[in-house]
């Protein structure tokens, strides 16, 4: 589904991507692992065309989006879909405006079935009832799910989610974390999440990826993942080894 090829990218005199490889499979979840700062948001924003390379490609389904712009970008990302860090939901729209959005701007279909797909997804995230309601009036669990909903409602077959759970309590981030399983069965994506946190990353993800020093140093199944000897999988062994939830029945040490 998106192959990424020596990816480079510099802020001043940061080098933030360096040479950076990856393939990411249809219809799997690879989660992005590494720590705060090293570039995993900006991944993001390189796949779905927000930024672009110093150097290297980005292959989206047979559209180069690392090369496109203008109405070709637009066209070519069409069918993917970012739940933001902070949920960026627009704070003068209610709940059912913010989630009816996309579908209204570009008309993709009647009021009448615009409505129903609004509820359908409010009703997905656990939200139905809250319509009318601003995101002032929303906590950080509910604004997440929000979030989720007006992303899902015009059912995007790439699906990219940046730090899902941060800032959440465990058991609001583990709803989050089960949104997202939900998610990318009822729509069959693809789906690329960026994290820290490997509780969250063993419950959602397919194959774990490590974004180490401007690049992807390791890229595997969970079980496999846990076992490589890094001092960064050995913290993160400990922390799960900490934690007394199980996640998908997986041994977590």
């Amino acid at each position: 589904m998106i192959k990424i090829r020596n990816l480079w990218k510099r802020y001043g005199k940061v080098q933030v991507l360096e040479g950076l490889d990856l393939d990411i499979l249809t219809g799997e979840t690879i989660v992005i692992l590494g720590r705060s700062g090293v570039g995993k948001s900006v991944l993001l924003k390189h796949i779905i065309g927000i930024t672009k390379p110093d150097k290297g490609t980005i292959d989206v389904d047979g559209a180069m989006v690392s090369e496109l712009s203008g109405p070709a970008l637009y066209k070519a990302i069409l069918h993917m879909g970012m739940l933001f860090q902070g949920s960026a939901l627009f704070d003068s729209m209610n709940v059912e405006e913010n989630t009816a959005f996309y579908l209204k701007q570009h008309k993709v279909c009647s009021p009448e079935e615009i409505k129903r797909r609004v509820e359908e997804a409010l009703t997905m995230v656990g939200l139905e009832g809250t319509e009318k309601k601003m995101p002032s009036e929303l906590s950080g669990g509910m604004k997440k799910r929000a979030a989720l909903a007006r992303l899902v409602v015009y059912r995007p077959s790439i699906l990219l989610y940046d730090e899902p759970t941060t800032g959440l309590d465990p058991i609001t981030a583990m709803h989050i974390n089960e949104l997202i399983v939900k998610t990318q069965k009822e729509l069959k994506a693809t789906s690329i999440v960026v994290t820290h946190d490997i509780l969250s990353a063993l419950y959602v993800g397919d194959r774990l990826a490590l974004h180490k020093d401007g690049k992807i140093a390791y890229v595997a199944d969970p079980d496999t993942f846990l076992k490589i000897e890094d001092p960064i999988i050995e913290f993160l062994r400990k922390t799960i080894s900490q934690d007394p939830r199980s996640f998908r029945n997986r041994p977590l040490a």
